[in-house]
């Protein structure tokens, strides 16, 4: 484990939530979106680096967050899951289908997740 790795990732994840609210209040909404998945993915890949797990491909994040789950027993993880992989699939959608307000719950919900995943990357 490369810890410099992990303290890099940990720190873009933080970069990435601060930048998904800032777009989110400055009305980008896909950018709110992307950089909500951002914080999401690299929390976790700071995880697996931190764990020696494989996250080379966008399917990692699911095993990734699997393999949490197994290890800490909190269902809360499984809950989270889905909110980042939404935030990812909002990117791709046309404007008029994007609501402020269910991704604003979301992106909360991608920062819970990194307050859960944290400990793990210690």
């Amino acid at each position: 484990m490369d810890r410099s790795e992990v303290e890099t990732y940990v720190r873009q994840a933080h970069q990435f939530l601060e930048r998904s609210r800032g777009y989110l209040s400055g009305g980008d909404l896909h950018q709110a979106c992307e950089k909500g998945w951002g914080a999401a993915a690299h929390m976790t890949k700071a995880v697996a680096a931190n764990h020696g797990w494989e996250y080379e491909k966008h399917r990692d994040f699911s095993v990734v967050l699997n393999n949490v789950w197994k290890l800490t027993g909190n269902d809360r993880v499984s809950d989270l899951r889905g909110s980042p992989n939404d935030l990812h699939g909002y990117f791709y959608e046309r404007d008029e289908f994007l609501d402020a307000q269910v991704i604003a719950a979301d992106i909360e919900r991608v920062a819970e997740l990194l307050d859960l995943l944290s400990p793990l990357t210690e």
